[in-house]
């Protein structure tokens, strides 16, 4: 049914130095928060990515929504700070047994590696989730019937409902590793009003004809994989999307995952993510570090979240083995290169037909798609 090395900001006395993004101004404003973080120290360190300034961006690209649009209002104004944060893992899913039990796992994973918490909306369904079990967990429900044609396009509509500020997408069959924090750590450097997306591993070319329909002349990045994550300036893109949704469009290929490529390429989108979310049993590498393996295919990985296992008792066992692992160099690089950490300047995670952006480690820029 459903498809860092730690952080990189800059801890200093229990202060994280984190830019945001102001609506207001073009440049980005630095302000302090207090968090808890930990840092792991190897050679080559980018010492200061994420608090790099951005001066003057170039909003050369161009999205028929309206900017001014608001987070989402559909649900209750009357919510408490817990209940309604500015950031968070989004995730959905029904009472099916094995997908409860594959989300308990997902849940488990975020508590062990994670501090933010996941907003966990039942599809039709009060979900049997036990929050005293899970502390961090924010139940909520939507109607499929809001969704669109299809039960894949509620990701869209959970992530419109969710109303957080910061967001990373994640699907049921989805396990975190220890460094999965730092996708927040690039929504906050984010500057552009478009989601983002991990790169594909391979590309289904079945989307041709829905580009046709959307007037879309050209692919601007590469497939991406529909495990978004989003800051507030997104939102309308991503409201402009649920809409099509709503309306019918989209239905058919890869569904909410054609929609959002498509979509992309429209607003002319020149950034990936790395491909942090491999499948599932491609795990080994990282787990049997520091034994080098060869890597002929699927490289330039970022081991952030593993994704694809329907079995809840594969899937509990793998994050028994990334809890005994956590810490481990996360980069995995070509030939006999044997992985490396995220925020190391002497390797990239971006595939050899793109460029690292100066934004932050884990982003890939393309300046033309074959």
């Amino acid at each position: 049914m459903f498809k860092n090395d730690l952080s990189m900001t800059n801890a200093l006395d229990g202060n994280i130095i984190t830019p945001l993004i102001n609506p207001d101004k073009i440049n980005l404003l630095v302000v302090t928060t207090t968090t808890t973080t930990t840092t792991i120290v190897t050679t080559h360190i980018i010492t200061s990515t994420t608090s790099q300034k951005i001066d003057k961006i170039e909003q050369s690209t161009s999205i028929d929504v309206n900017l001014t649009s608001n987070l989402s209002t559909t649900q209750s104004t009357n919510v408490s700070q817990r209940s309604q944060p500015k950031e968070a893992f989004v995730t959905f899913c029904n009472n099916e047994p094995r997908y409860l039990a594959l989300l308990r796992i997902l849940l488990d994973s975020v508590h062990a590696f994670s501090t933010r918490p996941i907003i966990a909306f039942g599809i039709d369904v009060d979900l049997d989730i036990d929050e005293k079990q899970y502390p961090r967990i924010i139940k909520r429900r939507i109607s499929q019937n809001d969704c669109g044609s299809s039960v894949y396009f509620c990701k869209i509509h959970a992530i419109v409902s969710s109303n957080v500020e910061y967001g990373v997408l994640m699907e049921p069959d989805d396990v975190v590793n220890y460094n999965v924090d730092v996708l927040f750590d690039v929504l906050h450097v984010w500057p552009y009003p478009l989601p983002l997306s991990p790169r594909h591993p391979d590309d289904p070319q079945n989307y041709h004809h829905f580009m046709v329909q959307h007037n879309v002349s050209a692919r601007t990045t590469p497939y991406i994989h529909a495990h978004i994550i989003w800051n507030y300036l997104a939102i309308p893109f991503l409201t402009n999307l649920r809409s099509l949704l709503q309306q019918g469009h989209f239905t058919g290929s890869n569904f909410d995952e054609t929609a959002v490529n498509v979509m992309l390429w429209k607003a002319k989108a020149n950034h990936t993510l790395c491909k942090y979310d491999p499948y599932f049993t491609y795990s080994e590498a990282y787990i049997k570090w520091p034994n080098v393996t060869n890597c002929t295919n699927y490289c330039y990985t970022a081991f952030v979240t593993l994704h694809g296992c329907k079995e809840p008792n594969i899937s509990s066992d793998l994050l028994s083995v990334l809890k005994a692992n956590a810490g481990k160099p996360a980069i995995q690089t070509p030939g006999m290169g044997g992985m490396k950490h995220i925020n190391d300047t002497s390797v990239t995670c971006c595939y050899p037909d793109s460029k690292p952006s100066p934004i932050h480690p884990l982003l890939c820029e393309h300046n033309s798609v074959k």
